[in-house]
């Protein structure tokens, strides 16, 4: 089974990368120019997955990382509609290798629900990503409904991607990056949850949602709350998936705990953490101990399922 990286990262050739805060260590911040430089080139992903051993990468730039005033301005549906444009080009280019997820802005109302229909059924991309919130409103807020039901609707995965909150200058100042990896957790976990108070995964069948690692703390109290059935399905609701991202094997063996080993995709958030390489990737599982038939499946299995386009049924 080819290794899928669902988790993992592009800039446009122009993106002018925000210059690191003054709290990241030297060693952090050198990394952080040669990631960029990476991230620029399509060619040079490619080049860098092969030296990992990674066959495709899921590639995706969430809005709130690529507008730097998201959280107080809306980006331009222009400048959203172009990023996707880009990123098809680079996916036509690369066949097989690379495959990619349209920036969306889901706190856009019907615009947002436009955006994912241009991006899937004209550039033919294979899923949207999403921020986790904006503004400390989350996903599942009134406004990201269109979005989520579009999404749905046309059979394609929604990616939660982490965003920092108010809270985050504190956090930093109480500890630093792991506060602020903390915080971009709890976002993300926070999603989940208001998805789940809201009622969503139940009243939008069809809805194939992926978040991170970083929001694996949301899981315990999900799980506490939905007892019955836990968080699988396989009438087509509550098909939530998480990534492996750090590739820590007591987190992997939760997670497969808690969802099913058919719930959990191999994701990197590439390059920013360390990366899929088949070494790390065959020690996180083996350590979690996944057996062999599901390690394939969490390889690319689940992914390659995943991405195939599972368009809603048409009522009669």
């Amino acid at each position: 089974m080819p290794a899928i990286d669902i988790h993992a990262h592009y800039y446009e050739p122009h993106h002018q990368v925000a210059p690191p805060p003054s709290w990241w260590s030297p060693e952090r911040r050198e990394e952080s120019a040669r990631n960029a430089e990476v991230l620029r080139s399509f060619d040079r992903i490619v080049e860098v997955s092969d030296a990992a051993g990674v066959d495709t990468r899921v590639l995706s730039l969430p809005a709130a990382s690529r507008f730097a005033d998201f959280d107080t301005a809306p980006p331009h549906l222009a400048e959203v509609a172009a990023l996707n444009d880009y990123l098809a080009g680079g996916v036509r280019d690369n066949p097989g290798r690379l495959l990619g997820l349209a920036t969306v802005d889901a706190f856009a109302g019907e615009d947002g629900a436009a955006e994912v229909r241009r991006a899937v059924d004209e550039l033919s991309l294979s899923g949207i990503v999403v921020d986790s919130g904006r503004a400390d409103v989350f996903l599942g807020a009134p406004e990201t409904v269109p979005t989520l039901q579009e999404a749905a609707h046309l059979g394609v995965p929604v990616f939660v991607h982490p965003v920092g909150l108010s809270l985050t200058p504190k956090l930093i100042e109480q500890a630093g990056q792991l506060g602020a990896s903390y915080g971009r957790g709890l976002a993300n976990g926070l999603a989940l949850l208001s998805l789940i108070h809201r009622g969503l995964l139940d009243s939008i069948p069809n809805l194939r949602i992926v978040f991170t690692t970083l929001g694996i703390g949301s899981l315990g109290i999900a799980g506490t709350w939905r007892a019955r059935g836990g968080l699988a399905a396989d009438d087509g609701r509550w098909q939530v998936y998480f990534d492996t991202m750090g590739f820590d094997a007591h987190n992997v063996a939760y997670l497969v705990s808690v969802l099913g080993a058919r719930r959990v995709l191999l994701g990197s958030d590439f390059p920013h953490q360390v990366d899929a390489t088949r070494e790390r990737v065959a020690a996180a599982l083996s350590g979690a101990g996944v057996s062999a038939d599901d390690q394939e499946l969490i390889r690319g299995g689940n992914a390659a399922a995943l991405l195939v386009r599972q368009p809603a049924a048409q009522p009669a």
